[in-house]
């Protein structure tokens, strides 16, 4: 004859780690992991995460076909609007159409660079500046603009 006996502190101890293991297992299964990305073509995803120093950025954009100096150009931290109004507002449209949306960060210190970029297959002597919006080393926003008053020729667009 065997005999077993177990106390109840060791049935609400087993109870507590078998419910704390199932709760665990539902968070890793139901919370969507910390790397955002979107296909651009096919299979193709760009990476967000992971971007912290100029050469992770470069390598950042180098996902949409552009080439840059590791050297920042600027490197602050900026904290976003509690609210988004005017131009910051119409600013966040563009980023909603990138697949992006600041406004999850609104009052929140985000850190932004720019860097001077050139798209692959573009003129000599002719740059962009990209602008990097970067919370706990994801890519959250960002754009590329023509430093030339009458703007640039070349389309830049993220979903291609």
């Amino acid at each position: 004859m065997f005999v077993c006996s177990v106390r109840a502190s060791t049935l609400k101890f087993a109870s507590v780690l078998a419910l704390g293991v199932l709760l665990v297992t539902v968070l890793v299964i139901v919370l969507p992991s910390p790397q955002t990305g979107f296909p651009v073509s096919g299979e193709e995803t760009i990476v967000y995460d992971n971007v912290s120093q100029p050469a992770d950025m470069a390598r950042f954009l180098k996902q949409f076909g552009l080439r840059c100096e590791e050297k920042l150009l600027f490197d602050k931290e900026v904290t976003l609007p509690e609210s988004f109004e005017g131009v910051f507002a119409e600013y966040n449209e563009l980023q909603k159409r990138q697949g992006l949306d600041l406004s999850a960060y609104a009052g929140k210190r985000l850190r932004r660079a720019i860097l001077r970029v050139w798209p692959e297959n573009g003129r000599e002597g002719e740059y962009y500046l990209a602008t990097l919006y970067i919370y706990r080393g994801c890519v959250v926003g960002g754009d590329v603009s023509s430093p030339d008053p009458q703007g640039g020729t070349w389309r830049f667009d993220m979903k291609d």
